[in-house]
């Protein structure tokens, strides 16, 4: 079994005493590469993380074709006395009407040069007329979080950051920013572009996978892998290869229910080995196997 756990750090595991003792029991390790989910799954899948636009379009029901797809996701960015705090659909709800409006405007807009689709409220995509050659780290790792121009490399970094701002200077005064300003509700005023690669098939690592995370159901898709939706415990415990993918508060309302029966079944040999990433900055990886499990005097 896999664990991926996002939005969690060492302080956070004061609070979660069951996924520690699971921690204390395993091999550890840090990943220089991944940082957050998406990262972590684009590796898992083997496949670059750039690709998961596409893969995410295709599970859209929405054919990618041979594009290239950046995802295009709306954020809140909050100005503050020096800096821009990046706030993602998490913080806030879109609505399809609104959604639809902003999008036809920024088509409109870019006629030509970009074409921007949105199969779903919070997830937007954009296909270049000229792919630029830009690198930037995907929204779940800059989600409330300080954003700069020196975050976006390559190339064409000064391009799209062109790009960038003047699609904040057209949604600024946009008529459904307007209204929910009104409503006190956070504005729409930019969009994070990240990817910018082409459908890949991902490699099928895995039997079956357990998440509500949306990178993770359409790289399950398209690997041909059956997905679920994510229980609130381990009544009991999957068969076969498995992943599961748990965002913090997931992690925060359910750790007794999810981490004591893994630990249980690794003790009475269920489960032979469980592989978790804490998909932080770095990634750190754990290891644990039944010998492991059973090192009662590594509690915390």
């Amino acid at each position: 079994m896999h664990l991926i756990v996002g939005g969690l750090n060492r302080e956070s595991l004061a609070e979660l005493p069951h996924l520690a003792r699971l921690m204390a029991r395993g091999r550890s390790g840090t990943s220089p590469v991944d940082a957050g989910i998406s990262a972590t799954l684009a590796r898992l899948f083997g496949v670059e993380q750039r690709d998961l636009a596409a893969i995410a379009l295709a599970a859209e029901d929405s054919d990618p074709g041979a594009d290239c797809w950046f995802h295009a996701d709306p954020v809140h960015l909050l100005a503050g006395m020096h800096s821009l705090t990046l706030f993602d659909g998490r913080q806030f709800q879109i609505q399809d009407d609104e959604s639809a409006a902003l999008l036809a405007t920024l088509n409109r807009h870019f006629d030509g040069e970009i074409e921007f689709l949105a199969p779903h409220p919070a997830r937007w995509y954009a296909r270049f007329k000229r792919t630029p050659e830009v690198d930037m780290p995907p929204l779940d790792q800059v989600a409330g979080s300080v954003v700069s121009p020196g975050l976006i490399a390559g190339p064409d970094a000064q391009e799209l950051q062109r790009t960038n701002t003047e699609i904040q200077m057209l949604l600024y005064t946009h008529p459904v920013n307007e209204a929910r300003e009104e409503r006190n509700e956070a504005t729409v005023n930019g969009l994070w572009f990240w990817g910018g690669g082409r459908y890949r098939q991902p490699a099928p690592q895995f039997d079956q996978v357990m998440a509500d995370d949306f990178h993770a159901r359409a790289l399950a898709e398209a690997a041909g892998i059956r997905s679920m939706p994510l229980p609130a415990g381990l009544d009991r415990l999957p068969e076969g290869r498995t992943l599961a993918v748990l965002d913090r508060r997931h992690v925060e309302q359910h750790d007794e229910d999810w981490f004591a029966p893994i630990l249980r079944g690794l003790q009475r040999g269920r489960l032979d080995e469980v592989e978790l990433t804490l998909a932080g900055h770095p990634a750190t990886r754990h290891g644990i196997d039944r010998w492991r499990s059973l090192r009662f005097w590594l509690n915390r």
